[in-house]
């Protein structure tokens, strides 16, 4: 069975409404009797409207910065970039970035607008229409889809805010600055509960059904997202007694999608296609944010010095150290301690081939494109390197995600269609290791089937990656998964999320580690101190919420 991939490609068709309230009919725009006469600009538009909150929810400021300039995965080139707000002591309630409160209420209550009013809907006078009936049947299908992106915003508000108002009804704007905030546990419960009842109603594939078209909800998708919020609800912070029946409900449902993925035609890509040009098409991919052709992501990741590159996040000497070598295992960081002579060796030869394709270094020839192509220096004076404005601040740039094909000059610009990963295949076997671990405080026990190491190393086995095999246990099997975990996973915005879950924030995130190099090639290690404080495990609730309803109260230490 071929799986059609679905990457959601973002209309421009939103909304103007203000949703503060969690209330639809806020400043609500769009008029209803309009909307529910006509598909395309009306009811479709009006779904699309909802999907296009979900690329705003998970990738930040406008695709030009991820989340991991607020990680030990990277520092944001610009110290005037808005992502550093999250380190140096500028959030607060007056400044809740991102907005995430407000964009999945104003999701959610569109959600409950449709579905309280899709009856209504009178699209007759269309049925001699050449798509009538394929209309019909994704009318069908949009309320279980937008059940599916109602329990991802819950999801969304659950990691980022804990207990929140559950709603589930249209409200008043009387009753929505009135609400009080649900237990985290009971958002949970419904996010489970939802996803297991719609998965059925919705297509394995859309690739031959309802038009054909990419970016839509499926089933995967779904079991996709109770997977992860079952892991969200059982690690450190939302269960602060390792309670094991939550290890053990979501050890199942990752288990679940590995034991089915040949079934449903997904299969372990290799790691350097999933991030090229139309990687939406990428076997490994569950649900990804496709956007149309653009080079702005070059533009933001380039390093200076190539014409309109702006470096944006660049990865830490924290982050390469954690990189493995082929031969033994071994890191970077235990091989090459303290200052390195660059000049007496390549440190960097034989290590994981997922750093390459990951991170560019002084030396590199980058971008690739024939136009632009050059050997990055990023040792102090070096082209790429300060005292330029802008330069990488950690000696480093970014190639993950970023389509070396794109032209950036001024007189020739090459695009390239971008998808900015939701779910994919590989995290979920990250998933299940880390669940039945701690289900069962064995690396090694097979009683969910793949043993939690056998599972890490099926990754590991990949053709293009090749590395030693995992065989730890206890301590130094939970150091070498959470190293795992960050170079599988890096800058798909995880590392975020997985640092506060795990409740490991002073360990990882109060000081990290970048690479100066001097002009005569001698890289020396500098410790950068950040802001962390233990409050940043949840977001706080915005204080404009509050003042207009205080029983919401605000998060600790907030």
């Amino acid at each position: 069975m071929k799986l059609d991939k679905i990457c959601l490609f973002i209309l421009a068709c939103t909304m103007t409404a203000a949703c503060a309230d969690l209330n639809y009919t806020e400043e609500n725009t769009r008029d209803e009797e309009w909307t529910y006469e006509y598909f395309g600009e009306g009811i479709k538009n009006m779904v699309f409207d909802v999907y296009a909150q979900v690329y705003n929810q998970e990738f930040e400021t406008n695709s030009t910065s991820f989340l991991a300039g607020a990680t030990d995965e990277a520092m944001y080139a610009l110290e005037t970039g808005a992502i550093n707000s999250y380190t140096n002591g500028g959030w607060s309630v007056a400044n809740p970035i991102p907005l995430t409160w407000d964009k999945s209420y104003r999701a959610i209550s569109e959600i409950h607008m449709y579905l309280e009013k899709i009856d209504k809907a009178d699209i007759s006078e269309w049925e001699h229409n050449a798509n009538y009936e394929t209309w019909i049947q994704q009318m069908e299908l949009f309320p279980y889809e937008l059940r599916f992106l109602r329990a991802y915003f819950y999801f969304e508000l659950f990691k980022t805010y804990g207990d929140v108002p559950l709603v589930t009804t249209t409200l008043t704007n009387a009753q929505a600055n009135n609400v009080t905030r649900t237990p985290a546990a009971e958002v949970v419960q419904f996010i489970v509960d939802e996803l297991d009842e719609i998965a059925p109603h919705l297509p394995l594939s859309y690739a031959t059904e309802v038009g054909a078209e990419f970016g839509r909800a499926n089933r995967i998708a779904a079991y996709a997202l109770k997977a992860r919020t079952l892991l969200y609800a059982a690690s450190p912070l939302h269960n602060p007694t390792n309670d094991k029946a939550k290890w053990d409900e979501a050890a199942k449902a990752c288990g679940f999608i590995i034991d089915n993925a040949d079934a449903w035609g997904l299969k372990l890509s290799s790691y350097a296609k999933l991030w090229g040009n139309d990687s939406f098409y990428n076997q490994e991919l569950i649900w990804g944010i496709g956007r149309s052709a653009s080079n702005a992501f070059e533009m933001a990741h380039y390093p200076v010095g190539v014409e309109n590159g702006s470096s944006g996040d660049c990865p830490t000497q924290s982050f390469v150290d954690q990189y493995e070598y082929q031969a033994d295992g071994k890191t970077f960081g235990e091989k090459n301690p303290g200052s390195i002579d660059l000049n007496a060796g390549n440190p960097y030869e034989g290590l994981d081939p997922r750093f390459a394709l990951t991170v560019v270094k002084n030396g590199d020839e980058w971008p690739s494109n024939g136009a632009q192509k050059k050997v990055i220096e990023t040792f102090m004076g070096g082209f790429n390197a300060a005292p330029k404005y802008g330069a990488t601040p950690t000696g480093y740039y970014l190639k993950k995600y970023v389509d070396g094909s794109c032209v950036t000059t001024a007189d020739n610009q090459v695009t390239s269609r971008h998808t900015w990963i939701v779910f994919r295949l590989g995290e979920f076997y990250l998933d299940y290791a880390e669940a039945v671990y701690n289900a069962t405080g064995s690396a090694n026990d097979k009683t969910y089937g793949l043993s939690a190491n056998e599972a890490i190393n099926v990754l590991r086995n990949r053709a293009d990656i090749a590395m030693p095999e995992f065989t730890e246990d206890g301590a130094a099997w939970v150091e070498r998964y959470e190293r795992e975990r960050l170079v599988e996973l890096a800058f798909e915005n995880h590392r975020f999320w997985d640092v506060r879950r795990w409740k490991k924030g002073n360990e990882y995130f109060k000081s990290i580690v970048v690479a100066n190099i001097s002009a005569n090639n001698q890289l020396t290690r500098t410790t950068v101190t950040r802001q962390w404080d233990d409050k940043y495990y949840l977001y706080p609730i915005p204080q404009s919420e509050i003042k207009k309803n205080p029983a919401l109260g605000q998060n600790p230490g907030w």
